[in-house]
């Protein structure tokens, strides 16, 4: 079942005797800061068939928008609430020429789709649209162990249906999911992000026929997953932009440089306190494609998802990756020119003490 947001008749707004199509110019929205908007939110159950010789697949994904809204329902995710948020809220119309941009996650292990919820309504305030969806059988209360080969086919489809059905959605204008964000926290990071966006199967024999990597490592992949891994088809060339958050390469699939194959631009974004050597590994061992590395002072693994981390302000965290990770999508995906956001990611301006960016 899929629930459609309230659709409006127009995206102009009327000021007096002025008409313009457009509310606000989001080139001049400060993006270090909350934008104009309040959050709204919407789940969608969505069911699909992963490959022909596997079973229906049932995820819900949640949705975030802009809306002029100031009150209204708390909103509820797979799990909790979210009192910044307003449930069923009437949309915004658009701000950007293109339509909504959008912006779509991935969940860390045993984790669910609104962990990183700070950043979601950092994008929808300002005028994107979000989705994250629930990676089914590997939630916090939904979890098949040991994961079985197949989830590894399912993650990287269950962002590409997630756009499908962004695409199928009624807000009060286009939704544009022919290029998008994406980003992805711990196991999202270090596999959906880059298999989503591109990275080669380097290492699929082996897991393939040896187990290895596998939790179990009596494992096998099927005809169909061997394929779908070898193929080509979990890659999304709808992702134009990834930011992987806590997560480095996941060579067990990708192999060496499997990572060379992405068709995006990285921003790669870790913590001190989080494995600061294999990151610092990771980011001296990639070449040959478009990466920038943000290490946050003092940040821990869940800095980047609930902000429970006891070396670094959760706040503090929250602003600094608001700020780089929509200066960093609003440069590479909406053309955004701004001399600051030029600074920002080239790491000539360093906003906080704690956050340092490389650029490769």
């Amino acid at each position: 079942m899929i629930w459609i947001l309230l659709a409006c008749s127009t995206s102009e707004k009327e000021t007096g005797n002025q008409s313009s199509v457009f509310a606000y110019d989001w080139q001049t929205l400060d993006y270090k800061e909350t934008g104009p908007y309040q959050v709204g939110h919407r789940q969608v159950e969505h069911t699909y068939t992963p490959l022909a010789d596997q079973p229906e697949r049932t995820i819900v994904i949640e949705i975030w928008y802009p809306t002029e809204d100031t009150s209204g329902a708390t909103a509820e995710y797979l799990y909790g609430v979210d009192e910044a948020v307003y449930k069923s809220a009437e949309p915004a119309p658009p701000i950007y020429e293109q339509g909504y941009p959008v912006h779509v996650h991935s969940h860390g292990y045993r984790g669910w789709g609104a962990t990183s919820a700070f950043l979601m309504r950092h994008f929808a305030s300002h005028g994107w649209v979000v989705a994250a969806p629930n990676h089914t059988n590997n939630l916090l209360g939904d979890h098949q162990d040991p994961l079985p080969v197949s989830h590894f086919v399912h993650r990287a489809m269950d962002i590409q249906q997630s756009l499908d059905v962004l695409s199928t959605v009624e807000l009060a204008g286009a939704i544009n999911t022919s290029e998008v964000v994406m980003s992805g926290h711990s196991f999202g990071a270090s596999y959906t992000t880059w298999a989503s966006s591109g990275a080669s199967y380097d290492n699929i024999e082996a897991v393939c026929t040896e187990g290895e990597g596998l939790a179990d490592p009596e494992m096998r992949c099927s005809e169909s997953e061997y394929a779908a891994f070898s193929s080509g088809e979990l890659r999304d060339q709808r992702v134009k932009v990834a930011v992987p958050l806590a997560g480095t390469v996941r060579e067990t699939f990708f192999g060496e440089e499997g990572y060379k194959e992405v068709h995006a631009p990285i921003l790669f974004v870790s913590g001190t306190e989080d494995g600061e050597s294999g990151n610092q590994s990771h980011y001296d061992a990639i070449e040959d494609i478009d990466f920038r590395w943000l290490s946050v002072l003092g940040g821990c693994h869940q800095s980047f998802a609930t902000g429970a981390c006891d070396s670094l302000d959760m706040e503090l965290g929250f602003d600094i990756q608001n700020a780089y990770i929509l200066g960093f999508a609003r440069q590479r995906l909406l053309g955004d020119n701004s001399s600051e956001v030029e600074q920002l990611l080239s790491g000539e301006l360093q906003l906080w003490e704690e956050a340092t960016l490389l650029e490769k």
